[in-house]
Parts: structure tokens; sequence; C-alpha cells
């Protein structure tokens, strides 16, 4: 069971986070406000980076310091989609300075571009007290369905606290192989915990009924999306207090 903040992650009530996305700290404090105050955000995700470097650590200690909820702080790598075009070793010293800033609940680990480095991310954030997430995103393809099932578990093998993927479908079939990775996974690792999503239209579904196949949270948007095919967040929180 993984409990953060008394707030409890499992699929049979997926968690929705929200994106905090923005390129500068005015425009940061305004969606972290919006977070804070929104009941349907139940958790946000800290986005750096969009942000100049040197503005990390204000940024995180703001947030921090406005939102008393479950944080993931996340640094995504132009190799998987984002903003920041790290080298292996820059993107390791970044995310383990951030560690020492401290504030965050979860750190999201990119399961590839930091590969040579998890054991020390892991540990250095098991020290901190802070849960791992590792990731991986594919924004223009979805991959067999087997090697998908075996990414998730991998990364719990790991040691992962959740195992995240994301893919993008081209067919419907696509998004519909993401969900059966998804359920394969968490038939393996009864007790594992997994954040899976296809992206875009094709995907948007996915998104709402994850937690059906394993995946313990979602994605939604208060206005701000940081990925293709992020819904409102009051759109999927009502839909998964209906399924309660």
């Amino acid at each position: 069971m993984l409990i953060v903040r008394d707030m409890e992650f499992s699929p049979k009530r997926p968690r929705v986070i929200v994106p905090l996305f923005a390129r500068d700290l005015a425009a940061l404090s305004a969606q972290t406000a919006a977070a804070e105050a929104s009941p349907v955000a139940e958790l946000a995700e800290l986005r750096l980076d969009p942000l100049p470097r040197e503005a990390y650590t204000d940024a995180l200690c703001a947030v921090r310091a406005a939102l008393h909820k479950p944080l993931i702080v996340t640094l995504r790598t132009a190799a998987e989609g984002g903003e920041a075009p790290f080298t292996a070793d820059a993107y390791r010293d970044a995310c383990l300075q951030l560690l020492q800033t401290g504030g965050m609940d979860f750190l999201d680990i990119e399961w590839l571009p930091a590969a040579a480095h998890r054991a020390v991310l892991l540990t250095a954030a098991q020290q901190n007290n802070v849960r791992v997430i590792f990731s991986e995103h594919h924004f223009d393809s979805t991959p067999a369905t087997a090697a998908m099932t075996e990414t998730l578990l991998a990364m719990q093998r790991a040691g992962a606290d959740i195992a995240k993927l994301a893919v993008m479908p081209h067919t419907a079939a696509d998004a519909a192989r993401l969900l059966q990775a998804t359920a394969d996974a968490a038939d393996a690792c009864p007790g594992g915990h997994f954040l899976t999503m296809s992206m875009g239209k094709l995907g948007e579904i996915t998104r709402f009924c994850g937690g059906a196949f394993g995946s313990c949270a979602t994605f939604g948007t208060l206005g701000t999306a940081s990925a293709p095919g992020q819904p409102a967040a009051a759109a999927l929180y009502d839909w998964l207090e209906k399924q309660k």
C-alpha cells in the first residue's frame, strides 16, 4: 500500500494529478494557487524544465510553501519529450540538487536517460524520504505490448514506488494495448503501483479508465496541459467519483 500525506494510491480510485507547467515564476505562482484551491486537483506535478535552470530552487520552494497537497517534481529532458537538454550527468546533478532542496513527495526519474545513475538517485531519494517514480515516454509510437509490460515490471524490480509509462497511439488498438500491458504488469506484480497513459485524442479514454487495468493515478488540467490529450481535471474527478 502506498500512502503519501494520508492519500492512498490505488487503482480502485486513481488520483487526479494536475500539472504545474509555466515559463516564469509569476505564472507558476498563479497555477499553484489554482491547484491548492481546487478540490479536483488531488496532487500536483511541478514541471521544472520549462523554467531557466537557475530558477529551479526558487520555483520548488515557492510551490511547496503554497501547496499543501502531495507534490511530484519532474525535470523532463529533451530525450523524453521535455525541454531540458541535459546530459546524463547533468540530469543526475540537477536531480540531486533538487533532493537536497527538499519539499517534494515524489521525484520523477527518467528510466532511460538516468540509466547509469538510477541507483544513485534512488538511494538519494530514499535518504531524503522522497518516493520515486521511474518514467518512460514514447511521443511517437506505442511499443510492443510485451515490451511495455516488461518495462513496467523492470521499474518495479529496480525499486520504483510508482512505475510510469506514457505512449503515443496511432490507432485505437494501440491505446488498447497500453491498457493490456498495464493489466499484465499489475497481474504479475500485485503489490506494485503503476501510472500509465496513452496520449493524444486516441488515448484520452485511457486516462479515464486506467484504474480498471491497474493504473493508480491520471493527469488532468486546470487549464495548462503538459502532454497531449490531458482532459479537464474536473471531468476526470467527476468520472472517478462516480465509479467508486
